[in-house]
Parts: C-alpha cells; sequence; structure tokens
C-alpha cells in the first residue's frame, strides 16, 4: 500500500495518497460521474444549438471526464505519477484554452451580428 509522504523526495509528489482510500475512490468515481453527466449536459446544447462555441464548450468539459480518467489509471497502477502529474496540468491548459476561445468565438459572431443587422 502507498502511503501520504511528506519529503521532498523530487519523485514522490508530496500530493501521493494510499491507492485503496476509500475517500479517494469515492472521489474519483463522483468526479467522473458528474463529469460525464457535465459532458451529456453540454452535448444536448450543443445538438439545439449547432455553434461552434457550444461545441469548444463540450470539449472543455470533456477534459474534467478525462482527469478522471487520468486518476483512474493512476490509482489502478497504470499510470506513473510523472505521466500523471504532465497529463493533469496539460487537461488544464486545453480546457482554459478551449473555454478563451468559445467566449472569444461567441463574442466575434456577436459583434458580426450587430454589425449586420445596422
Amino acid at each position: 500500500m502507498r502511503t501520504t509522504s511528506v519529503s521532498v523526495d523530487a519523485s514522490v509528489p508530496i500530493h501521493v495518497v494510499p491507492a485503496n482510500d476509500p475517500s479517494l475512490l469515492a472521489a474519483v468515481a463522483l468526479a467522473g460521474i458528474v463529469s460525464g453527466l457535465l459532458v451529456l449536459l453540454g452535448m444536448s446544447a450543443y445538438a439545439r444549438r449547432r455553434s461552434r462555441s457550444y461545441l469548444l464548450v463540450v470539449l472543455a468539459l470533456a477534459t474534467l471526464l478525462a482527469r478522471s480518467g487520468v486518476a483512474v489509471l493512476t490509482i489502478g497502477g497504470f499510470m506513473s505519477y510523472d505521466v500523471h502529474h504532465f497529463l493533469e496540468h496539460g487537461l488544464d491548459f486545453v480546457m482554459a484554452g478551449l473555454v478563451l476561445a468559445a467566449v472569444y468565438y461567441a463574442r466575434g459572431v456577436e459583434r458580426a451580428a450587430e454589425v449586420g443587422d445596422r
């Protein structure tokens, strides 16, 4: 069983907890379920609107689901902590970029519609 480490050893992240900790498993399961529901809700909104900004938001929500997948793979021992950490921050970066792109695109469409209305 892996245990929490508070050492400054660079090879083991400080936030490592036991892989079979029930609270960790519950949190990852809950995050996966809620993330999946958010993706489904986003997909239904995209199906109604069919706009690029909605698609970008759905993809941003999908990164939350992907983060849960990364956690499951790490807990299961299929992914190292270094890869886990890299993917966590990579998915954060992708999510932020997708949200910014959605806002930028939506604002650009609004401006174009305002110019067309004049």
